[in-house]
Parts: C-alpha cells; structure tokens; sequence
C-alpha cells in the first residue's frame, strides 16, 4: 500500500521587527519631547509669558458690559433669550400653583397614586413616607418650590433627550456628532454651564433649570440610544415582515420593547437633577438648596441638617417612583378589574378628593405641631464631634491630625511641586505619558489643552500682586489626584470584596444606593461637621463622592469574568488569592479602568463645590465669577474653561489607560 506524500503548510513565525520599531520610535518621539521642553524652558524661562495671554478675561468683562447696555433692545434677548426665560418661569410657577392647589395631602395622594401605577404598593409607600418626612422636617413649602424647578428642567430634559436618543439610534453620523457634545456635556462641571447662562438668561429660575437641563440630557440621550439598539434584530425583522413603516416600526415596536432603558434614563435624569440642586441656589432660588448653601457659608450645620435632609428625601420619593419594581408574589387581596384609563380616573378621584378633604378642614400647610426641630440635635452632635472626635480619638489623633497630614505631607508638597517646576516641563511630562498611552494625537490635545490653561492670563492675589491661572490650576490639580489616589484605594479593595463575597456585595449596595441619590453637595454637611472648613475637607468631600461608582464598576467586572478561565485555573491548583491576581482582574480591568475614570470624573465634579469649604483652586475663580460683582466675570470664565481643559487631559489619558491595558491583555490572551 502506498502512501502518498502531503505537503502541509508551513507555519511562518510573526515578525519581530514591529516591536523594535515601536520601541524606536517611542523612545525617539520621548527625547523629541524633552529637548523641546527643556530648549522652550531655556528660551521662555519657568514662568507663563505675558504675550501667551488670550485675554479672555478682558474679553469677558467688555462682553457683558455690553449685554447689560443691550439686554433690553437687542433682538437676540428681546426675541429669543428672554422670552426662553420667561416661558420657564412661567412654568416653574405654574407647577408651583398646581402643587399648592393640591395641599399636602394632595400631593401625597398623587405621588402615592404614580409610584403605585408604576412600581406597585411597596413603592407608593416609600415614596409617600418620603414626603411625609419633608414635612415633620418644617421644609414643606421650599421643598415644593424645589419640587417645581426639578419638574420643569426633567419635563425639559426629556422632551429634549428622548428625540436625540431616537435619532442617534437611527443615525450612525449623528451619533459620532452629538457623542462628542455629550462627553463635553460630562466632563464640564456644573458650576462652568451656570456663567453663560447667567449672562444670557439672567439669575433666578431660568438660569438654574437650564443649567440642570444641560447636566441631565446626556443620560436621557444615552440610554435611549442604548435601548433602541438593543431590540433584538429578529423582533425588527418580524415587524418589517409584517409590512411595518419605520414610523410603526418605532412607535409599535422599537419603543415598547426599549422601555424599561427609557425608565431607567428617566431615573437618571431625575438624580442628576437633584444633583444639582444646591449649585442652582448660587444663581439665586429660593428653595431647598438655598437653604442649605446659606447655612454651610456661614458654618451652622444644624441649620443646613433639616434642608439637606429634605432634599434626599424628596430625591428618595421620586427615585422610588421612577425604578419602584412590582413584587412577583401574589397579593393578600385584589383590585376589580380595571382598564388602564380607568385607574387613571380613580387615581385622580383621589388626589382630588385629598386636596378638596384638605381644603375643607383647613390643612392648606402642613401642621406646624407635627414638625420635628432637628437643628439643637446636630448641633449638639457637632460639638460632641468637636470636642471628641478632632483631637482627642487614640492612635491617629483624630480628625484634625488627618486634616492636617492630609496638608502638611500630601496636598502641599505636590502643589508646591507642580507650581515651581517650569510650566512646559509639565506640559511636556502629560504630553509624554499621552504618547506613551496613545500616541502624537492625544499628546498634541494634552498639550494644547494644558497651554489653554496657561492662556488664561492671572487674577488679582491676596497682597495686592496677581496670581498666574497656571498656578491656581496646578493647585487643583493638586487636590484631584490626591482625591483621585484616595478614593482608588479605598473603592478597589471594597469592590473586590463585593466581587467575591455576596454577602459584602449585599451589605454595600444600600450604601451605595442611598450615596446615589444624594445631591453631592449633601455630602459637605457631615464633612464639615468632622473636618472643619480646609482643602482637606475637600479633599474628603470628593472621595466621598467618588467613591461609589469605582466599588461598582470594580465589582461589576470581577462578576463578569466567565466561568471557564476561573475553572480552568481552580483545575490546575491555582488558590483563591492566584485566581483573583491571576485570572479575574486581569480580565476584568477594562471595567476597573472605567471605574478610575469614572471617579476621575465625580472628583472634578466637586472641584467647585470643594471650594466653598475652603478648598481654594479653580473652584474658588469659579464661584468668584458669579457671586461676587460682575467684574469679576472674566476671572469665573477662565477658571471654568481651565477645569474644562483640565477635565479634557485627564479624561483622555485615564480612558486611554484603560484601552491600552485592555489591548495588552488581549495580545496575551491570544498568545503574542
């Protein structure tokens, strides 16, 4: 039997030349960098140069100069601004007059009505018990007026989020196109939206409900978008089968089945909102963030405790309403049969019938012999915090001592570091690590962000002088990475526990649900109340509020890791510590990754909320920029655009961190 001879491919080994090129061309493009910055450092000196000034500053202060001359005559405010304005003021007021014509039972009686409709008896209970805690607070009246301005800006938001949504579903192109606003949208805090706002629409409601608009479309976008791209491609196939036009496909099909996304962006449009609440006070409400951001400047905590109570809670009740998630257990009795219409009729039978009872027996307010002063309490509690907690607690000295090492050994070292060291050689150094991570394009954008900020001219100093932008930068950018290393070494270890254990995971998560729907201002009272007004506090404040998404995210992806590689691994020995080192966050790091940067995000957020306990830096610019005289304008927009263009690097490199780690572990998988 003969056999006949096969010729089998050969199998060419990959080319090794690709990585010493790479190698070369690395280590080429660093040395390029630093002999530029190094012959630029020698040529300019270490301080910014006056010519580099962009003279925005000036430019802002003639600007609305002459919008104060012009308000009243020109077209773009006499047809287009104003009556913008006083639409929304409209509306704010007129959803006000609903809620008073209502009474208090009335309102219960509503809410109680749609969190029953939409997330059953469990949910209409929390939310009523909600209110009802607004009102033993005594912060009934500012919370409707709250109530009224988070109405309108979601209504708004809404209105606005859900028709994008759609069409960047429809549309690839317009998808690229308005990501690039969105992540803008994200990445600005909000104080930066509130100063054009203010020159264009003046203070008060107007200016507060767009700002908040502006912060929550993203995620109404986001998650619409998402939705409607996750309906399975069968479920569309069968719609057009059945003849469909788009339109039908959209509204019989598309939008049905991408519901409970659309829900959940609701939500998350509600928290954003609430989010914000107390910074919209800056622009002059009269509500509950009013209340809390007189009492926090004036350092009387237990005046701040009840309003800022009174915002969780109201931010609690229509959480509950918008997620409320009916039981799957068979109820202890049944309603009669009802169409949908006609549990609508009765549900407004009832809220009409508790405002009509209510009016009848006088109870238009709430009863003044109900309410519960908490202020003596936290008072109290404050100065036992005092007297116990700052100095006297064994081993660390309590909190003072960490206030002060969190100075003397973290935050001023690095601010004094970054101020003295020539400013191209910092814009050379995150330019180098942009090109290291991603290449020339990201270090060119790092560069021309980081010299954005240094164009931004000086602002008057406290003796008299003035003080580089460069500088107060570096000052928080000093503060965000000390907040940004805190925060990570506390959410990573807490987010592997939650990723291995769940009963970590169950003990966390109400935290972490209840840190959600805070207003990030909140969280000042507490800290202030341990820490004193410092850049410590915030420090603090920010990891506070940081923390959250890098213990989810880091969770998430631990739990996400598939089955087989974490069996593959226990088969051949590996203990549990091999399997997480080994096996678990190296697959799970992209989301890790996202978690950082999502942290990274939350503390820039706080930048300017951090400064009004003592925290100084852009922040303070910032908060210049709008509560002092309009003067000062000029100095608020250029420490906006410099947290913008600060925010800018910072995004971009930790997102191209998380890219490149994810590669690299791709390559290793695949065996190159």
């Amino acid at each position: 039997m003969s056999t006949a001879t096969v010729d089998r491919p050969t199998i060419e080994a990959p080319p090794t030349t690709a990585a010493p090129k790479r190698s070369a061309a690395l280590w080429i493009g660093l040395l390029v960098i630093a002999v530029g910055a190094a012959v630029a450092s020698a040529v300019f000196g270490s301080d910014v140069p006056t010519w580099l000034d962009t003279h925005i500053q000036p430019w802002a202060k003639t600007t609305n100069r002459w919008i104060v001359d012009n308000r009243d005559n020109y077209w773009l405010f006499t047809r287009v601004f104003d009556p913008i304005s006083t639409g929304i003021d409209t509306s704010v007021n007129a959803v006000g007059d609903v809620l008073n014509a209502l009474r208090w039972p009335g309102v219960m009686a509503l809410v109680g009505a749609i969190a029953w409709r939409v997330g059953g008896a469990r949910a209409a209970a929390s939310s009523v018990a909600a209110l009802f805690g607004i009102g033993l607070l005594g912060m009934w009246d500012p919370a409707m007026t709250t109530l009224s301005l988070m109405l309108v800006a979601v209504t708004i938001a809404l209105l606005i989020g859900i028709p994008l949504g759609i069409w960047t579903a429809r549309s690839d192109r317009a998808d690229r196109v308005l990501r690039v606003f969105l992540d803008a949208a994200q990445v600005m805090p909000t104080f930066v939206y509130l100063i054009p706002l203010v020159v264009m629409f003046g203070i008060q409601n107007p200016s507060a409900v767009l700002a908040t608009v502006v912060y929550a479309v993203p995620p109404a976008v986001r998650l619409t978008n998402h939705g409607l791209r996750s309906v399975p491609q069968v479920t569309n196939e069968v719609g057009e089968s059945f003849g469909c036009t788009p339109r039908q496909q959209l509204l019989k099909v598309q939008l049905p089945m991408a519901r409970p996304t659309i829900l959940l962006g609701l939500n998350q449009v509600i928290m954003m909102a609430f989010g914000i609440v107390v910074i919209a006070a800056i622009v002059g409400t009269t509500d509950l963030g009013r209340l809390v951001l007189n009492s926090l400047q004036k350092n009387q905590i237990g005046k701040a405790a009840a309003p800022g109570l009174a915002i969780v809670l109201a931010a609690v009740a229509l959480d509950r309403m918008s997620t409320g998630q009916r039981s799957l257990k068979r109820p202890r009795f049944t309603l009669p049969k009802l169409t949908s219409t006609q549990v609508w009729a009765v549900s407004g039978g009832v809220v009409v019938a508790a405002a009509v009872i209510a009016h009848l027996v006088g109870a238009d307010s709430f009863p003044k012999g109900w309410v519960v002063s908490i202020e003596k309490t936290v008072d109290d509690a404050v100065q036992w915090v005092k007297d116990n907690l700052r100095k006297d607690v064994p081993v660390i000295g309590g909190t003072k001592a960490i206030s002060d090492g969190l100075i003397t050994h973290l935050l001023e070292p690095l601010r004094s570091r970054l101020v003295d060291l020539p400013w191209l050689v910092v814009v050379a150094a995150f330019s180098a690590v942009g090109y290291v991570l991603k290449g020339w394009r990201l270090a060119v954008l790092v560069a021309l962000c980081l010299i954005g900020i240094a164009s931004m001219g000086s602002v008057p100093g406290g003796t008299g002088g003035t003080t580089q932008m460069w500088d107060i930068a570096m000052d928080t950018l000093s503060l965000v990475v000390v907040s940004i290393v805190i925060a990570v070494l506390i959410a990573f270890p807490l987010g592997v526990l939650a990723g291995r254990s769940n009963t970590v995971d169950k003990l966390l998560r109400p935290l972490l649900d209840f840190a959600q729907v805070m207003p990030q201002f909140i969280y000042l009272i507490p800290v202030v109340a341990l820490f004193g007004s410092s850049r410590a506090t915030g420090v603090v404040a920010a990891v506070v509020y940081a923390v959250p998404p890098c213990i989810r995210l880091t969770s998430l992806g631990l739990r996400e890791v598939p089955v087989s590689p974490r069996e593959a691994a226990i088969s051949f020995g590996a203990t549990p510590r091999q399997e997480l080192l080994k096996v678990q966050l190296p697959l799970a790091v992209k989301s890790i990754l996202l978690g950082v940067n999502q942290t990274m995000l939350m503390v820039l957020a706080t930048v300017v909320i951090a400064a009004l306990v003592g925290a100084g830096g852009l922040g303070l610019q910032t908060i210049y920029g709008l509560t002092k005289s309009l003067q000062q304008i000029g100095q608020g927009l250029g420490a906006g655009l410099s947290i913008v263009l600060l925010a800018i690097v910072l995004d971009r490199l930790t997102q191209a961190w998380g890219m490149r780690a994810d590669a690299q572990r791709e390559q290793s998988a695949n065996g190159h």
